[in-house]
């Protein structure tokens, strides 16, 4: 799939690292949902907070460290969640947008 959009502020793409997709996104860390961007390259799934969040810190998740990728329902009833499940066994759960082709990406980047 060829990469989409510029990336976002915050965010710098390594040498070699080819950027699939940047899109807005939440990140569930404990009661709060974190507002930002998610990128996803061919090497890692990157999480950029806004500046206007409680919780400001980055998420990087590199692909080899991905187990599966699955759809979850946000509040239970939402069909907008994504799950992503690490071999560690820790879950990141985001709200994004453009949910099945996200996932169609990380997919595409674990086989």
């Amino acid at each position: 799939m060829p990469p989409t959009g510029a990336p976002s502020a915050g965010f710098s793409p390594r040498e070699g690292e080819i950027v699939f997709a940047d899109a807005r996104a939440n990140l569930f860390r404990g009661v709060e949902a974190v507002g930002g961007r998610i990128q996803i390259t061919n090497q890692r799934v990157c999480f950029q907070p806004h500046s206007m969040n409680v919780q400001k810190q980055p998420l990087e998740i590199p692909i080899e460290q991905i187990l599966a990728v699955s759809k979850r329902k946000t509040m239970g009833v939402i069909p907008n969640g994504m799950l992503v499940r690490c071999k560690s066994g820790i879950e990141y759960k985001f709200v994004v947008e453009g949910r099945e082709r996200l996932m169609s990406i990380i997919q595409g980047q674990l086989r």
